[in-house]
């Protein structure tokens, strides 16, 4: 995954599954993760629709109707992401976050994602 990000805060580790809409990501954490840092997995998961291999910084921008559904038992899990609307440097995302084995379902929302400009 081409993230600036490093331990702990590098929560995405692999890719699962990825076509040019959506995407299921492998996130591990060192903690039982809280809401905010689901939502930062998220964020590092949209890196999955990556065009390039160049490294780009991307801001987390925006977030909405961000829910917690059950309380997290685990340290994995996947998050499944899918690209709803691009413009510019601008991305839109929805996500849903879920346990890595059996499939409940932790958190979901959307995010927007502004890449730094090419060559910046």
């Amino acid at each position: 995954m081409n993230l600036p990000h490093l331990p702990p805060m590098r929560f995405a580790k692999e890719i699962l599954t990825c076509n040019d809409k959506r995407a299921s990501v492998l996130c591990e954490f060192p903690s039982v993760p809280t809401l905010p840092m689901l939502t930062e997995a998220a964020a590092q998961a949209s890196s999955a629709f990556a065009k390039s291999d160049t490294p780009r910084n991307g801001f987390l921008v925006l977030i909405k109707d961000v829910t917690l559904h059950v309380k997290v038992q685990s340290l994995t899990c996947v998050v499944v992401i899918e690209a709803r609307l691009s413009l510019g440097n601008s991305s839109e995302f929805y996500f849903e976050v879920f346990e890595k084995e059996g499939g409940v379902m932790y958190a979901s929302g959307t995010l927007m994602i502004v890449l730094e400009e090419a060559g910046a």
